[in-house]
């Protein structure tokens, strides 16, 4: 028999009703959003910025929740992860699909596109409530896309702006990224998300604990233990909750039925402190590939670091091992870019020698060789996929 009730209750998608220690940052949301359901003003933009595992996305996607339980029908709600989507046209098209999704795309750029989306909500009498998730990068690298999305009177020639912003960022320095005319177009309502303490986590995990777990089949001490593990890591609450995910399926796998401290301390070895495996799920098939490199060759021959041209060699055997084309040098290196800026493989330039500098590539967040069976059965799934979808 499981030791789990409702599994279900500790995987990142999972909203609960009750948000221990957060409840006052959602209602300082709702405030914040509060003119704009009542029609009092058009728009608003709301930041907010905390570490990974802070709560931040669990109160916005409660807000969203909570928004369209109350059916408040001009207002359209969309979410849209940008590490997922990437770049600006992607996050536009993920609008386009919530608001007109016959509208016709294929020939228009980006911004003939926002602007058509932009039109089509006016004529309908409606307004968008865009929620922006891990949204760093693209105030570092497409800064111009920031700026059309706080000037919206301009591009729709001083017609209402139906467009409301949650942004939500890891970095406070994100927004000096932007230049002052930026700014200014953008209304900057802050709510920081602080860390949690020992006993915040505690009071987090011994609630998600009792909606996941049958009655006695979790004790107290390994609610302690993952509190203990996740303090190290910013309090990440996020990382916490993964832990008693995975101790859980190893009392489960070993065929006991209490979850103790050990099976914590246990699946801290399988949890990686600083990503979940969905975040390397969302990554592309190409940066799936080269990541196994990465994780094989510095498994293989016990390294910190390897350089890019040995990288590279790797990605290329690999990606033939799979049987799948590999990209070419320039998208090798946009690979190796992406991942530096999630935070996945880390990227140090040393001097080497008179002939040039040297690139090296590490793995800082997660163990190499458990990565390398994830992302193994990760890649074949989706070639497999692939391969039945052109059948």
């Amino acid at each position: 028999m499981s030791v789990f009730k409702s599994k279900e209750k500790l995987l990142p998608s999972h909203i609960p009703d009750k948000m221990p220690h957060r409840e006052e940052k959602f209602k300082e949301l709702l405030d914040y959003f509060n003119q704009v359901i009542k029609n009092e003003i058009n728009y608003t933009h709301v930041f907010i910025i905390g570490n990974t595992g802070t709560g931040k996305t669990l109160v916005a996607r409660r807000f969203e929740s909570t928004i369209n339980e109350k059916n408040i029908e001009d207002i359209i709600t969309i979410y849209v992860n940008a590490r997922i989507e990437r770049i600006p046209g992607n996050i536009v098209r993920q609008m386009i699909k919530r608001v007109s999704p016959y509208l016709p795309i294929r020939g228009y750029s980006v911004e003939e596109m926002y602007l058509h989306m932009l039109l089509s909500v006016l004529e309908s009498g409606k307004k968008i409530l865009l929620i922006l998730d891990d949204a760093d990068h693209i105030f570092e690298k497409y800064p111009e896309f920031i700026y059309k999305l706080s000037r919206v009177e301009e591009l729709l020639e001083n017609k209402p702006n139906p467009l409301s912003i949650l942004f939500i960022l890891h970095n406070k320095y994100a927004l000096s990224r932007l230049d002052s005319w930026t700014l200014a177009g953008l209304r900057k309502n802050i709510l920081y998300f602080e860390d949690y303490d020992y006993d915040e986590l505690v009071d987090i995990l011994s609630f998600r604990a009792q909606e996941a777990f049958n009655e006695g089949a979790i004790e107290d001490s390994a609610i302690e233990a993952a509190a203990d593990i996740a303090s190290v890591y910013t309090y990440n609450a996020r990382y916490g909750i993964e832990l008693l995910l995975r101790a859980g399926e190893i009392v489960d796998k070993k065929g006991e039925n209490v979850v103790k401290a050990e099976h914590v301390r246990m699946a801290r070895f399988e949890v990686p402190p600083s990503f979940s495996y969905d975040d390397i799920a969302s990554l592309r098939l190409h940066e799936k590939i080269l990541l196994y490199a990465l994780a094989e060759k510095l498994s293989s021959e016990d390294r910190s670091f390897v350089t890019t041209g040995e990288l590279e060699r790797r990605y290329r055997e690999i990606s033939f091992y799979f049987n799948v084309d590999p990209a070419g040098h320039t998208w090798f290196w946009k690979m190796i870019d992406t991942l530096s800026s999630f935070g996945i493989v880390s990227k140090r330039i040393v001097s080497k020698d008179i002939r040039g500098r040297t690139t090296l590539i590490g793995l800082p967040s997660f163990s190499a060789s458990m990565l390398l069976n994830k992302l193994k059965e990760m890649i074949t799934n989706e070639i497999n996929k692939y391969k039945e979808y052109q059948l």
